[in-house]
């Protein structure tokens, strides 16, 4: 009987370290990463030798995000000036930390309407609404000096979402916060 037990109690230890094991992520010992995820999504490459997580919207992220009709993501090239900025397109790239937008191309002078709804980030999901003059300082100083930026703010990505009016200003302007 006592065999029996013994038996049963190690065959249910190694069972138990056997799901363990099972369940958690494969550890890639030759990178040495030691935590077990992998700090990089995989790529597969298409004939032209873009990534297929890029050529098609999906891979390790998903599909990549659709933002709402009217609205688009723009990344400033250099400080905004009373009424103007200069920015490139912002598409979303998909990294180990989910999808992450970046301005790609060539900057588009953009001009702002006479009444402009500004927000800037102050953390996750949550933005202040704040005079247009204040965003063109904060995202200049974000441009070309960080330590300049104060609580409850900080340079979280440089990337905008805006909307435009029907004469193609900027009428409404949103800082995308971003870890």
């Amino acid at each position: 009987m006592k065999t029996t037990h013994r038996f049963i109690s190690a065959l249910a230890l190694v069972a138990a370290l056997g799901s363990v094991t099972a369940c958690g992520p494969e550890e890639d010992t030759a990178a040495g990463s030691g935590s077990g995820a992998s700090a990089q999504p995989s790529e597969k490459q298409t004939a032209g030798g873009a990534s297929a997580d890029k050529a098609d919207g999906t891979g390790e992220c998903g599909k990549a995000p659709k933002l709402p009709t009217g609205h688009k993501m723009i990344e400033p090239v250099e400080p905004p000036s009373k009424g103007s900025m200069s920015a490139k397109d912002a598409k979303p790239t998909c990294t180990p930390n989910d999808w992450i937008y970046h301005g790609e191309g060539k900057a588009k002078y953009y001009l702002f309407a006479e009444q402009v709804k500004a927000e800037l980030a102050t953390g996750p999901g949550s933005t202040k609404t704040v005079p247009v003059g204040e965003l063109w300082a904060h995202a200049g100083d974000c441009l070309t000096n960080g330590g300049a930026v104060k609580e409850p703010y900080s340079c979280s990505g440089n990337i905008y979402d805006i909307t435009l009016d029907p004469e193609g200003k900027v009428k409404t302007i949103k800082e995308i916060w971003h870890p």
